[in-house]
């Protein structure tokens, strides 16, 4: 009866996502280059995103410290409704959103904060080790399918009507993800006291966990740092369309897509994965084309090696930091598990951001982001090395 509760979970868990996955695409890929159209500053761009990860911080470990399961319902499904407030206010403030900026980040962190905070306490209540890898490969398939779709209907939706026909699209698919997301019938948590010592002082018995919250705390700094609002900056200045900066995301898609069901096959057959380091190498030295032979095309293969092999390390080291912790003496941490690995992110992507508005602001020259884009990937190998060592520890465990 457990399993069949799991499954149901995991079923409409990955609706949610799936759905959700239509409206965070527009934060991901259209917001920074709607402020930047309004203000012309890129500067201000990058500063805004960074200030919004102190928001995320407090509010992400204030939400894990409190999460029990009287009030898990009400923080995921608060979510939903903070997203339709979000997008009310682009709507009706129009341009007038860049004099409420901060109150506006502020929001849209609690935002993520509720939902994200949940709903990894229930993915982990609703898998074990067998079914983490499998299991985030198909959310990523499922969200994947989102992001073909939606990136060039947006683009086609901004540059045929305008930015404010979408965001009425957006607030009445946020509407629906709430009624979807009524339906989790189970939001059991382990509800007990936080304590991060008394966790720390047995996870450091574990050389895998360091390992994991430094794979972590690296791929923030490169991968999923400052590069994930610069890429879609930088081909929109390149195109300068965002229908054509959604068509191109949208192929870009289909590639994540396929190197996603390689993947999901290598897990099926149990395939040793070796292929960490290299795919992260090769990503590095896409980014060098960026530099010494600057063009359209040597973005559009760095692009290609984002949504390939960079996609494929970010499923893996995503479904790791969740196994590290599935065994008898650790699992139970689940809340204080989360709430290191945040951390540790927290500080990767302050450096991320940091380093690039120091050298933007500095040089005040659009060129100087793919040296920025070159410098940051450079630390994706160094978080491989770590997810590599991860990657022994579990197969030896399995032995």
């Amino acid at each position: 009866m457990k399993n069949d509760l799991n499954e149901k979970n995991r079923r409409i868990i990955a609706t949610v996502s799936f759905m959700r996955r239509f409206i965070s695409i527009f934060f991901n890929l259209f917001f920074n280059i709607y402020v930047l159209k309004i203000v012309n500053d890129l500067g201000f761009v990058i500063k805004v995103n960074l200030i919004s990860l102190v928001f995320g911080l407090i509010f992400n470990t204030l939400i894990l410290k409190y999460l029990n399961n009287k009030n898990v319902k009400y923080i995921y499904n608060s979510s939903f409704i903070i997203l339709v407030i979000c997008v009310g206010m682009l709507l009706f403030l129009k341009e007038d959103i860049i004099k409420y900026i901060y109150l506006f980040k502020m929001l849209y962190t609690f935002e993520e904060g509720a939902y994200y905070g949940p709903h990894e306490m229930i993915i982990m209540g609703s898998n074990n080790h067998k079914t983490f890898s499998s299991f985030q490969a198909n959310m990523s398939i499922l969200t994947n399918f989102a992001t073909i779709l939606t990136p060039i209907f947006s683009g086609f939706i901004i540059e045929k009507f305008s930015y404010n026909t979408l965001f009425v699209i957006l607030i009445l698919e946020a509407i629906i993800v709430i009624l979807t997301a009524s339906k989790i019938t189970s939001f059991y948590i382990e509800d007990k006291k936080t304590n991060i010592r008394e966790f720390w002082n047995k996870a450091k018995k574990y050389p895998h966990m360091n390992d994991i919250y430094k794979c972590m705390f690296y791929r923030r700094v490169s991968a999923q740092g400052a590069i994930t609002d610069l890429l879609p900056i930088i081909l929109f200045l390149k195109l300068n369309s965002e229908l054509n900066v959604g068509t191109y995301s949208s192929i870009f898609a289909v590639i994540t897509i396929f190197s996603l069901l390689l993947l999901k096959y290598t897990n099926k057959k149990n395939i040793k994965k070796k292929f960490y380091i290299p795919f992260a190498i090769l990503t590095f030295l896409s980014t060098l084309f960026l530099i010494f032979i600057p063009s359209f095309t040597t973005i559009i293969i760095y692009y290609i090696f984002m949504n390939s092999v960079a996609a494929v390390i970010e499923t893996e080291s995503t479904s790791a930091v969740y196994e590290a912790i599935n065994n008898e003496e650790l699992s139970k941490y689940n809340r204080e598990h989360d709430i290191i690995f945040n951390i540790y992110m927290f500080f990767g992507q302050v450096i991320s951001y940091s380093l690039t508005y120091i050298l933007y602001t500095r040089f005040y020259n659009a060129n100087i982001l793919s040296v920025v884009v070159s410098i940051l990937m450079f630390f994706l190998i160094v978080s491989c090395i770590y997810l590599q060592k991860v990657e022994n520890y579990f197969l030896e465990k399995r032995r």
